[in-house]
C-alpha cells in the first residue's frame, strides 16, 4: 500500500494520538498564540496576546502558547526563548505551553512546540495518504515553473490542481518508481473542492465573507517531512480542543483552505477573528508595518526607547478598542484586564502604530506611576541602557533621587528624557552667563538687581535650621521676603532659578531648592554671587 511505502516507520492511527489528549470540559473557550520563532518578535504578536489575554481571563477562557517552528530555514536560535521571556516582561501570563522554568511545557497537551510534534503529523498524513486524500508529488521546481507558464499564456488560475498535477493521478507502480530514483517529494493534499465554487466565511470581527473555495493540491508536508504550517496548524488546534483563533488580518485569504482542511478531517473547526493589521503613516499613506522596513515592529524597539511596558499595553489596548482611553482617564490604576472587551467591539480598520500618541501614553503613565514604583523601573533602564549615568545618580542618596524624579515625573515623556531634564541636580556647579540672568521682559534690568535678590536668598537660606521638608515651606518663606520687599514673584525667583541650574529652561527656583537642599543651595548661589563682579 502506498501509505505503507511513504511512512512504514509509523504504526499508530490518529485514533491513537487522539486518545492522548484528554477531552476538555465542552463549556471551556480556549485560544492560542503561536508565534512563529524566525526573526525578532513582532509588535502584532504582543497586540495579538493582549487580545487574547483580555478575552480568555474576562471570561474564564484558557489561553496557551505554541511555538510554530516548522519553517526551519528560517528560524533563530533562541528567538522562543526570547519571545517566552518578552511576554513575562508584559505580564502576559499563558495557562499552557513551553513557560515554566527552563522554557518547560505546562499543561496536558504537550509539547507545545511543533518541532517536537513530528511523529504526530505523520500519523494523520499517513492516513490522508491511505483514504486518498493526499498524494506524494514528485514535480521539480523546473516544472512548477513550466506549469505556471501554461497556466498564465492560458489565463487560467496558477497553482497545483486538477489536471495541472500529474501526480494526482499516478498509479502506484509510478511513485515506487520515482521513490527507486531517489526523487525528492513533497505531500499535497488531494482537494475535492472546485474552483468555480464560492462558501461563506463567519468571521466573529468581519461577520460573514463571501469568498472562493479552495481548489488547490497544496502541501501539507514538506521534502525534509516537516508539516506546512497550514496542516501542522490544523493538527494541533484539533488536539488542544481550541475552540476560537484569533489572529491578525493576513491570514483570512487562507481561511478557505483551513476550512476545506478541517472538513477534510471530519472534524469542526475553531471559530475565527481576524483583525486588522498594524500600520503606520508613510508619506501621505497608510501601509502595513513591515518586519524588514520598520523599526516599530521589533518590540525591543519600545525597550530600547524607554518606554514601560505598562505604556505599551495601553497603547496597543487603545488600537485593539477605541473606548479603552476613555475608560483608562476613569480607571488610572486599574489592570487593563479590567476593561469590558468584547471581541466584536475590535477596530475593523487598519490600526495605526501612531509614535506621538505612544509618547502620550507613556507621559500619563509615568506621572500617574507612584514615585517609588517608578524609580525601581528607572534604575532597571539605567541598568540594561545607560551604566554611565547609572553610576552618576548612584552616588546620591535614594531620598534625593526620590526628589528629583518626583519633580521630574510630571515633565518627562520617557526615561531616556529624565536623563536630559535631571542634569541640574547631578552635575557640578557652573556659572550661568549674565545674559541670562538678566531679564528685562520681567524688568530685571541690572546685574545690581540680580546681586541683590541672589543675597537676600542666601541669608534667608543660611537662616533656616534645616532643610525644608516641603515645597510649600519653601515657598512661605520666599512670598513672605517677596511681598515684604513690594516685589513680583518672577523677579525674585528668576535669578535664583537661572543661579541653582544655570540654565534658561529648568524646573522652578522653589523646586531646586527643595531637592537640593540647604547647603547646596547655598554654595551654588555664593558661587554664582561671587562671578558678579
Amino acid at each position: 500500500m502506498l501509505e505503507n511505502l511513504l511512512f512504514p516507520e509509523i504504526k499508530e492511527t490518529p485514533d491513537n494520538i487522539i486518545a492522548k489528549y484528554p477531552k476538555r470540559n465542552s463549556d471551556l473557550v480556549v485560544t492560542r498564540m503561536a508565534p512563529s520563532p524566525t526573526w525578532f518578535l513582532h509588535i502584532w504578536a504582543v497586540y495579538s496576546t493582549i487580545l487574547d489575554t483580555i478575552v480568555a481571563k474576562k471570561n474564564n477562557w484558557v489561553v496557551f502558547l505554541r511555538i510554530e517552528d516548522t519553517d526551519q530555514k528560517r528560524e533563530i536560535e533562541w528567538a522562543a526563548e526570547k519571545f517566552v521571556d518578552i511576554f513575562k516582561i508584559f505580564g502576559l501570563n499563558f495557562d499552557e505551553g513551553p513557560v515554566w522554568e527552563n522554557y518547560a511545557d505546562i499543561g496536558n497537551y504537550w509539547p507545545y512546540t511543533q518541532s517536537k510534534r513530528e511523529y504526530i503529523y505523520k500519523v494523520f498524513i499517513k492516513d490522508l495518504v491511505e483514504k486518498g486524500l493526499a498524494y506524494p508529488c514528485f514535480l521539480t521546481e523546473e516544472e512548477i515553473s513550466e506549469t505556471r507558464a501554461i497556466q498564465e499564456a492560458s489565463k487560467v488560475p496558477t497553482g497545483i490542481y486538477n489536471e495541472y498535477s500529474p501526480w494526482r493521478f499516478a498509479s502506484i507502480d509510478d511513485v515506487k518508481q520515482a521513490l527507486i530514483e531517489k526523487k525528492e517529494f513533497v505531500i499535497r493534499l488531494r482537494s475535492t473542492w472546485e474552483i468555480t465554487k464560492k462558501i461563506d466565511v463567519k468571521d466573529i470581527i468581519k461577520w460573514t465573507v463571501s469568498t472562493q473555495e479552495n481548489f488547490l493540491d497544496i502541501v501539507i508536508c514538506k521534502k525534509s517531512w516537516i508539516p506546512t504550517y497550514h496542516f501542522a496548524h490544523l493538527i494541533d488546534d484539533y488536539l488542544m480542543w481550541t475552540t476560537h483563533v484569533i489572529r491578525w488580518d493576513e491570514w483570512f485569504a487562507s481561511l478557505p483552505l483551513h476550512l476545506e482542511l478541517f472538513k477534510t478531517m471530519w472534524w469542526n473547526s475553531p471559530k475565527y477573528a481576524h483583525y486588522w493589521p498594524l500600520v503606520k503613516i508613510d508619506w501621505d499613506a497608510k501601509r502595513k508595518l513591515s518586519k524588514r522596513k520598520d523599526k516599530e515592529a521589533d518590540v525591543e524597539f519600545y525597550f530600547s526607547e524607554w518606554y514601560l511596558f505598562e505604556s505599551i499595553i495601553d497603547f496597543l489596548s487603545n488600537i485593539i478598542n477605541a473606548w479603552f482611553e476613555d475608560w483608562r482617564k476613569q480607571n488610572l490604576t486599574a489592570s487593563f484586564l479590567d476593561f469590558d472587551f468584547k471581541l466584536e467591539r475590535v477596530n475593523t480598520s487598519g490600526a495605526l502604530v501612531d509614535i506621538d500618541k505612544l509618547n502620550w501614553v507613556n507621559s500619563n503613565i509615568i506621572k500617574n506611576i507612584d514615585t517609588n514604583l517608578l524609580y525601581d523601573k528607572l534604575i532597571s533602564y539605567f541598568e540594561k541602557y545607560d551604566t554611565d549615568f547609572l553610576n552618576i545618580i548612584s552616588k546620591f542618596t535614594l531620598d534625593y533621587n526620590l526628589k528629583v524624579l518626583n519633580e521630574l515625573k510630571t515633565k518627562i515623556r520617557k526615561f531616556n528624557e529624565f536623563k536630559d531634564n535631571s542634569i541640574f541636580f547631578y552635575n557640578d556647579s557652573k556659572i550661568p552667563s549674565k545674559d541670562l540672568l538678566i531679564n528685562t521682559k520681567m524688568k530685571i534690568d541690572s546685574i545690581d538687581t540680580v546681586k541683590k535678590w541672589i543675597e537676600i536668598s542666601i541669608k534667608l537660606l543660611e537662616s533656616t535650621k534645616n532643610d525644608f521638608s516641603s515645597i510649600e515651606e519653601v515657598k512661605e518663606a520666599f512670598v513672605a521676603k517677596i511681598i515684604e520687599a513690594e516685589m513680583k514673584n518672577w523677579q525674585v525667583l528668576w535669578p535664583v532659578r537661572c543661579a541653582l541650574s544655570w540654565e534658561e529652561f529648568s524646573p522652578g527656583a522653589l523646586e531646586m531648592v527643595y531637592i537640593l537642599w540647604l547647603e547646596k543651595s547655598i554654595f551654588r548661589l555664593k558661587n554664582v554671587l561671587s562671578s558678579l563682579v
